[in-house]
C-alpha cells in the first residue's frame, strides 16, 4: 500500500512540474516493442477528423484486421487551470489544444505520444507525431 501511495505521490508531483507544457511526452509501456517491429496497425481517430485521417493514410498503410491499433485524439479550445502555471499564462503563449497518439495491441497499452499545442492541430503536427511513433516503435511499411 505504501508503494502504491509513493507512485501516486511521485506522479502527482511530476504533474506540477510538467502541467500544460508544449513539449511532447512519450511513454513506452511495453519495452519489448522497442526491439520488435510492428508490421501492421489499424487506425482509429476520435473524434472523427478527416484531415487527421487523410494525413495518416498518406504516411502509412493501415489494415482494419490488425491486432495493433493506432488511436489518435485531439482537443482544441482548452485551458489549464493549474495555479502553478499562472506566470506562464500571463507572460507567454499558453497551449490551447493537444494531440494524443496511442498504440495498443488488443487492449494492452504499448505506447503513448502527447503534445500540447498553441494552435489547432495541424497536418504538420500529425506528421511530426507519427514520425516520432515510427522512430520509437520501428514501424515497418
Amino acid at each position: 500500500m505504501l508503494k502504491l501511495f509513493l507512485y501516486f505521490f511521485l506522479f502527482t508531483i511530476s504533474l506540477f512540474f510538467t502541467a500544460c507544457e508544449d513539449k511532447a511526452m512519450v511513454t513506452l509501456y511495453a519495452k519489448e516493442f522497442s526491439q520488435k517491429k510492428i508490421s501492421c496497425m489499424r487506425l482509429v481517430v476520435f473524434p472523427p477528423d478527416k484531415m487527421i485521417q487523410d494525413s495518416l493514410k498518406e504516411l502509412y498503410t493501415f489494415e482494419d484486421s490488425c491486432a495493433f491499433k493506432l488511436e489518435v485524439s485531439k482537443k482544441s479550445g482548452i485551458t489549464c487551470n493549474s495555479n502553478q502555471n499562472s506566470d506562464k499564462k500571463a507572460l507567454t503563449n499558453f497551449p490551447s489544444s493537444y494531440l494524443k497518439i496511442v498504440v495498443r495491441k488488443d487492449s494492452r497499452l504499448i505506447y503513448s505520444y502527447y503534445i500540447d499545442l498553441l494552435d489547432s492541430v495541424s497536418e504538420q503536427d500529425i506528421k511530426d507525431g507519427f514520425a516520432r511513433v515510427q522512430k520509437d516503435l520501428k514501424l515497418t511499411r
